[in-house]
Formats: C-alpha cells, structure tokens, sequence
C-alpha cells in the first residue's frame, strides 16, 4: 500500500465522524453494538468488536506492517511496530526488558520530581492551561531522562516533536515535507547523542547506553537501527501520554465525585486509570495487514491482502464484551481494556505509561484536589490520538492554600 493509501486509510470514515467530538463513545458504542465489520473503503474492512481485534491481533496471518513502513518523516520501518515474524521477536526479546515494571520503578523518583515542578509552577495562580503547562512537558521531561539526554533541551525537543507528529501543511505532500524536515532534524539531533555516547563509552544505565552495549544477532546495533528505536519511542509514547493525560484531566475536572475520591483515596488511582483509559481509548485505532484469508466466523472472513483497520475505541465499549461500558466505574471488576492493543505489537512501553499517568495524577490531585474545567474552551481532536488541546481550569481549591 503506498503511503497516500496508508494516509487515508487512517481517516476512516468513523474517524472523521467523531473527529472533534468531546463524547465519541456513544458513536463507538452504538457501532460496536449494530456492526461488526464494515468495508467503506478499497481493500480495508474496519473490525469494532473486542472479540475479533483481539482474535485478529493474535493470528499469525496478520502483520503490524507487512513490510511496510517510511511515515512520520522517517524513510525506514519503525522498530519494532513496523517489523514482523522472527525479526520483530527478535527486537522485542531486546526491547521489552527495558520496559519491564522492575526497570519503571528506578523511574519513578524522576518522573516524580518533574511532575511537583511542574504542578508547582501553576499551582498557585488562579487557573491554569493544563495541555500546555503538564500534559506535554511531562511526557517529554521523562522521555529525555530515560534517553539520558539533557532537560535544558525540552523546548527544542518539543518543537520538533510537533514537527513530526502535528505537521503542518494542507496537502498530503505539504505534510509529508513537513514531517520529513523536522524528522530530520531530530535524527541529527539524536545522531549526536549517539556519537557522544559512544565515545563515553556507553557506561550509564539509561536507555540509550544500554541499546550501544546490546547486540542483535550477535552483531552491535548500527545507528540506523539505533535512531529508528528511538524515534518509535517517541513516536508511540510522547504524544499517547500527553493525550492520556488530557483526557484523564479533563474527565477528573468535570466529575467532582470521582475526583475527590481520587484525591482522598489515593489508592484507588489505579484503578481508576485502567478504567479511564478503556473508556478514553486516547489511542483509537491501528492498522494491521492479512496475508491470508481469516475466518473470524458467522460468515465474517477478512480476505488476504487486506488492510485492517482496528478500532480500538469501539472495542472498548463493545456491549458484547463490556456490562453498562459508557458508564464510567473505577470498582468494575477485571474487565481487560485494549487502550495498550492486543497481540504482538501490543504496547511495548505501557508499563511506563502507566507509571506517569499515575504519578501525574498523585502528584496533581495531592497539591490541587478541587478544579474546574472551562467545558466551553474544550478542543478535542480524536484523529490520531484523542487529546483536548485546550484544557483551561480554574483552580478552586489548594492542598494547605
């Protein structure tokens, strides 16, 4: 599929329906209840129910690119989201250790650290814009620390980030070079982490050195796999967490019960993430490729060739597989959400994403347990992500204020 088809394909029409939307979950609901599977574009069937994504996500006939790859601003397939079969086992038996829930704990005290600063910075003026202000510096504090590149870089770091992930432009090609510029940009940017952290001789334990001491088939890492990493560990995690972040803020803002439970029971955040995130879905769908028929049953059989576009966001309040899914319940029991996907490919860093959202939100609720949001000066975008761009508050009450 070129990348023009790929380009679209991720526009489906579900996604433009509740594009700017501030409530799609009715939309995915009602779907996921009346349709299973639809065709509305050329060699793409869409699936909504929890059952099929997580039976087509497991299937060996399914690739999470079938070799394709090049987006983003980047020419070569992201490791590993755009690498199948043996290879891809090979890269996430490297990769998944340094995200295990041991290796997250040593992040912890920094990602604490950063988010006090962060919420001490606003905590004492009468409103805030949150988006702006946490949302987007905090992913992207804990990023560079667990690269082991420098803080006083974020606001470089930024702006090219955006660049690659929020291009501007009006046209597919306006985009594509848009990406493409600042994607080259952040791999010079990188490039030179590498080569310092090479002639340092690669001692530290942040994840940067670790990949130049690893070794994939017994061979070292070359720099084009090296930038390639790192630009899917940006690519996937900067901006699903500052969404999660929007989304979990701006649902705490306007439901002033569950958010002083939270605030008073600190405990039960947790909890209260898993079953944010389902009902979120900030990451609404993937996309993934058949290359043989595949019999899902009651005469649904995804053909061979096909792209499969995934909705995440549907599955999540599927009423097949959810009791009352558009009711919001932090005591549900364990009803296993696909906000990190299904399979193979399923979230490599989800671990981390979780430690920061919880922290985000312990170390928010701890100094500003009471706000209010600005529901008229929401921004949603549910595109690529679901995130609220503008997320004004007014800040009513201080923890000792």
């Amino acid at each position: 599929m070129e990348d023009s088809e790929r380009f679209v394909t991720r526009l489906a029409p579900l996604t433009l329906a509740v594009k700017n939307m501030a409530g799609p979950q009715s939309v995915y609901h009602e779907k996921a209840k009346e349709v299973r599977a639809e065709r509305v574009q050329p060699g793409v069937i869409t699936l909504y129910r929890r059952d099929d994504l997580v039976r087509v996500n497991r299937h060996p006939a399914v690739l999470g690119a079938g070799g394709r790859g090049g987006n983003f601003g980047n020419d070569n397939p992201l490791i590993p989201l755009e690498i199948d079969g043996e290879d891809h086992k090979k890269w996430r038996r490297l990769l998944d250790p340094l995200f295990a829930p041991k290796q997250m704990t040593r992040l912890e005290g920094l990602v604490r650290k950063r988010a006090a600063e962060l919420v001490e910075g606003f905590a004492g003026e009468p409103a805030a814009e949150l988006y702006e202000a946490y949302c987007i510096p905090l992913p992207c504090l804990t990023f560079l620390e667990f690269l082991g590149a420098p803080a006083e870089d974020l606001e470089f770091f930024i702006g090219f980030k955006d660049g690659v992930l929020h291009p501007q432009g009006n046209t597919r090609e306006q985009i594509r070079a848009s990406q493409a510029s600042a994607g080259a940009a952040l791999f010079d940017y990188f490039a030179g982490f590498l080569g310092q952290r090479r002639a340092d001789g690669a001692v530290g334990d942040d994840v940067l050195s670790v990949l130049l001491r690893a070794r994939i088939d017994d061979q070292p890492l070359s720099d084009a796999e090296l930038l390639n990493i790192i630009y899917l560990l940006m690519f996937a995690g900067l901006d699903t967490v500052t969404a999660s972040m929007s989304c979990l803020l701006a649902w705490l803002g306007q439901h002033p019960y569950e958010r002083r439970r939270l605030a008073e029971e600190p405990a039960s955040i947790p909890r209260a993430i898993e079953e944010l995130m389902r009902y979120e879905s900030p990451a609404p769908s993937s996309i993934r490729y058949a290359t043989a028929d595949i019999d899902l049953g009651d005469g649904l059989t995804i053909r061979a060739g096909e792209a499969i576009h995934v909705s995440w966001a549907a599955a999540n309040v599927d009423p097949t597989a959810y009791p009352d899914p558009l009711r919001v319940d932090f005591d549900r029991g364990r009803f296993h959400h696909l906000a990190f996907g299904s399979g193979v490919h399923r979230c490599l860093g989800s671990h981390l994403a979780r430690l920061e959202l919880r922290v985000a939100l312990e170390e928010f609720l701890a100094r500003i347990p009471d706000y209010t949001v600005d529901t008229d000066g929401l921004v949603y975008d549910n595109v690529s992500v679901r995130t609220v761009q503008q997320l004004h508050i007014s800040i009513n009450a201080l923890v000792g204020g």
